[in-house]
């Protein structure tokens, strides 16, 4: 028998709220990485992407069963296949520290806000 480890986690984020993060620095560091930020300043709305990048990291952090104050954001990188399949690579410690499994997410938009869901597969 194999032994498979399922979890998932979930996050609502409301658009607006980013109006005014954007403009700190140091959240905007302490969250997001490089290749993020580059996403999303040339984002159409950089502000739904922000928002939909921090949503993801959220669900991320709870299907780990630690939130992102258990989590460094930035070690959570959200990205876009060419399909538009928004994507998780883990960095730094996180990458070390839940090496082995599989991450699948999905992003959706109303309105003014963002839900994420993760879920993710140890086997």
């Amino acid at each position: 028998m194999i032994d498979i480890v399922i979890q998932n986690g979930v996050d609502i984020e409301r658009v607006s709220r980013f109006n005014g993060l954007l403009n700190k620095e140091n959240f905007k560091k302490g969250v997001y990485t490089e290749k993020e930020l580059e996403e999303i300043c040339s984002s159409a709305d950089p502000r739904k992407r922000a928002a939909m990048f921090f949503s993801a990291k959220e669900a991320v952090s709870k299907a780990f069963g630690r939130g992102l104050f258990g989590m460094k954001p930035n070690e959570i990188e959200i990205y876009h296949e060419n399909s538009g399949r928004p994507r998780v690579r883990l960095l730094g410690g996180a990458a070390q520290k839940y090496s082995g499994y599989t991450i699948s997410l999905s992003a959706s938009y109303k309105d003014d806000y963002v839900v994420t869901s993760c879920v993710i597969c140890l086997e």
